[in-house]
């Protein structure tokens, strides 16, 4: 269960998943928040680090979070939520439970509360 109304937070089995990295949360934010688009990695060093042109250390420390990202869904056996189609990652959101997602496939426009807050 993907929350991003509010704090973004991730659960399953009623468990507030806990990620190793800030990065690491802020990574699977933005995937969810593309909605099963495919990201390069280049496209999403971009995002995760705005000010930062060093494409050889970005991509080095996106390595580092995808796989703490993998780490921490496998631990709840959800490793095939992050998809990995050389070269890019989505978010398989039909094997997620997500208020944002759901909010876009009902087109409830009345929503006014805070989107992904932190």
């Amino acid at each position: 269960m993907v929350n991003c109304f509010g704090n973004f937070e991730v659960y399953a089995k009623d468990e507030k998943l806990t990620f190793k990295r800030l990065k690491t949360k802020e990574l699977f934010a933005f995937l969810v928040d593309r909605h099963g688009a495919s990201m390069t990695a280049k496209q999403i060093c971009a995002v995760l680090f705005p000010d930062d042109t060093d494409d050889i250390k970005n991509a080095a420390y996106l390595r580092q979070l995808v796989l703490d990202l993998k780490n921490t869904l496998k631990s709840v056996g959800a490793e095939q939520v992050l998809r990995h189609d050389t070269p890019c990652y989505r978010v398989d959101t039909s094997l997620i439970q997500c208020d944002y997602i759901s909010y876009l496939e009902t087109g409830k426009p009345e929503f006014h509360g805070e989107y992904m807050m932190q």
